[in-house]
């Protein structure tokens, strides 16, 4: 599995507003992060819609985290843009296997699903405080 860049972009916006612990306007964001504005504000939209960052209107508009940073896990942020971890595309549930009927059956199935587990766990452990500077 790869994480997208889009992910990776999100991570850094999310850093940017845990850095800042305020409302933060878009363009500010995406000059921190290094993302183009146009990419920042698409990522925002998801985070947003996801209830990981709140939007503010107006003068004094822009964005923030709507989780603390101490319990905002950088896997949460990751699946928010990226969805599902999915080792192999054999864990997907639209997936018909075709060596074996049940895919519970198959040993490689299974080696994947506890690698998957493992990985996603590792990054739910991971707090945006813990990469924080």
């Amino acid at each position: 599995m790869r994480i997208t860049h889009e992910a990776d972009y999100a991570v850094r916006i999310i850093h940017v507003l845990a850095q800042n612990g305020e409302t933060v306007s878009a363009r500010e964001i995406a000059e921190h992060a290094g993302v183009t504005l146009r990419f920042t504000l698409k990522i925002l939209n998801k985070l947003s819609a996801d209830n990981v960052v709140t939007a503010r209107k107006g003068a004094a508009g822009g964005y923030a985290l709507a989780v603390p940073p101490e319990e905002l896990a950088l896997g949460r942020v990751i699946e928010c843009i990226d969805g599902p971890f999915e080792l192999n595309h054999c864990l997907s549930d639209e997936f018909s296997c075709t060596r074996v009927g049940d895919k519970q059956s198959c040993k490689l199935h299974r080696i994947f699903d506890s690698l998957n587990q493992r990985f996603k766990e590792e990054l739910y452990s991971i707090k945006i405080t813990d990469i924080i500077e």
